[in-house]
């Protein structure tokens, strides 16, 4: 690991609030789930939201993302500390995958209590305004047991809450509260980037995101 302990017991800290939702889980029959690709507005079970929790934190996708995200920030050479090379890249990439675990812990242990999916759905509409507009809003927004879409708390504060933690783990050079808020811009603006390619391009995500039936 070349992160210090501090890195190491935020994602402790932060991965213990799983096991909220799941003392608390419901049997798998409570509630009707929905099925994949179906447009369902039926709300998740708990076991399904545990499921869509691990498929968040381990599938390709996020490997792909942190990377990526590795990759930019080793070209920008931010933070300036870690240096270059393959080192420098590996602690850029433990970084960035960190903060997509405890992102998707905070999303997991508040969107239970608050009945917000924030699973993508695909819009349904035709024209190309509309559909982008869907896929941008989606980045905040969260759809409700009885199907409707309303500002999603659970993902803003994971947001914010991945922005201010991560900074425990950071050098000095990218430490501050202006950087914090930058963490959370940019996390924002990357979740917006990829539910616009969800939307037009869904064959290159698993399963294909199910449509919306607003």
């Amino acid at each position: 690991m070349y992160l210090s302990l501090r890195f190491q017991c935020a994602l402790a800290c932060c991965l213990t609030l799983c096991a909220v939702p799941c003392l608390t889980a419901q049997s798998p029959t409570a509630q009707p789930a929905a099925s994949p690709g179906d447009g369902s507005s039926e709300p998740m079970t708990q076991k399904q939201r545990l499921r869509e929790y691990f498929r968040h934190m381990f599938n390709p996708e996020a490997v792909l993302r942190s990377a990526a995200g590795a990759g930019i920030n080793q070209a920008m050479n931010t933070p300036s500390e870690w240096k270059q090379g393959g080192e420098g890249y590996g602690r850029r990439f433990e970084s960035v995958y960190g903060e997509h675990l405890v992102q998707s812990t905070l999303l997991y242990a508040l969107s239970d209590p608050l009945h917000e999916d924030n699973r993508y759905f695909r819009s349904g509409e035709s024209g190309v305004g509309a559909r982008l507009k869907y896929a941008v809003e989606s980045a905040f927004l969260a759809r409700h047991d009885d199907g409707s879409r309303h500002l999603s708390i659970s993902a803003l504060f994971s947001y914010a809450g991945t922005a201010a933690i991560s900074r425990t783990w950071q050098p000095p050079s990218t430490r501050g509260a202006i950087h914090g808020v930058s963490a959370f811009g940019i996390a924002v603006a990357a979740e917006a980037g990829f539910n616009v390619a969800r939307e037009f391009l869904p064959a290159i995500f698993r399963g294909h995101p199910p449509v919306s039936s607003r």
